[in-house]
């Protein structure tokens, strides 16, 4: 009869294994059936806007100026057996260009010492470097106001012991007027230019937001001209040619 009993208890406790996996497998295929846990949703934040919308546009402009002041560069040279000889005989020609050049009507103000330099000299035709004496070179620039008396400034100046004349320079002393006209010639492109951009596009022009200079200079460059040569029996002919001034705005426009 013992065996018996052992059987009937071993069933009993498979039996309890087998409901308690039973309960075990209920369970977890409740949680897999079970709705979804959902995370929060974050917010989303959209970009910052951009600015205002604008059209914008560089306008360009250039004008003739007519020059009122013209400056005139000569060079002189000397060469010598000494540097100190070649600076020395040097200045005594400066000095007479300059007399002359004052005379021809430049003030003694506008008459200014641009480089100075003295170097040596060598002649190589030997095959060796050999000292063959010293240069000396002084580069002037005359100031003329009277634009009628250029030609005889470079003549004075030439007579006077200038071995070279660079050249001549134009400018204007009024660049505030000059400016001024440039500019508002620039803008008046810039609007041309963004009323076309807009028409293309179909849309409406809306008022100006912002204009920026961008011009390099504020005032005309001066031009450079190679001065006329003295002609034979006659005084140098100097026609002044016009000074151009070219500027450039940016100008931006809201989309009305």
């Amino acid at each position: 009869m013992v065996p018996v009993k052992l059987r009937f208890a071993s069933r009993i406790v498979c039996a309890g294994v087998v409901t308690l996996g039973l309960l075990l497998v209920a369970g977890v295929a409740a949680r897999l059936n079970a709705a979804p846990v959902r995370a929060a949703a974050l917010p989303i934040q959209s970009p910052i806007a951009a600015s205002t919308a604008a059209i914008t546009v560089t306008g360009t402009a250039t004008i003739d100026v007519t020059p009122d002041v013209a400056r005139v560069m000569v060079i002189v040279q000397t060469t010598a057996s000494s540097a100190t000889q070649a600076e020395a005989d040097n200045a005594t020609a400066a000095d007479k260009v300059r007399a002359n050049v004052i005379k021809a009507g430049v003030a003694a103000t506008d008459i200014k010492t641009l480089s100075l330099q003295v170097w040596p000299q060598y002649d190589y035709r030997t095959g060796q470097s050999v000292l063959n004496g010293f240069q000396a070179s002084h580069t002037l620039q005359f100031t003329v106001h009277d634009l009628r008396r250029i030609g005889a400034v470079i003549d004075a100046a030439v007579a006077g012991g200038a071995t070279t004349v660079e050249g001549i320079t134009y400018d204007t002393n009024d660049h505030t007027a000059a400016s001024a006209q440039a500019l508002a010639a620039a803008v008046k492109d810039a609007q041309v230019k963004a009323r076309a951009m807009a028409d293309a596009a179909g849309i409406r022009l809306g008022s100006v937001v912002s204009i920026t200079d961008l011009q390099n200079a504020p005032y005309p460059f001066p031009i450079l001209r190679a001065a006329a040569a003295p002609s034979i029996g006659g005084a140098t002919q100097v026609s002044p040619p016009d000074v151009q001034l070219t500027v450039s705005v940016q100008v931006g426009w809201a989309i009305g």
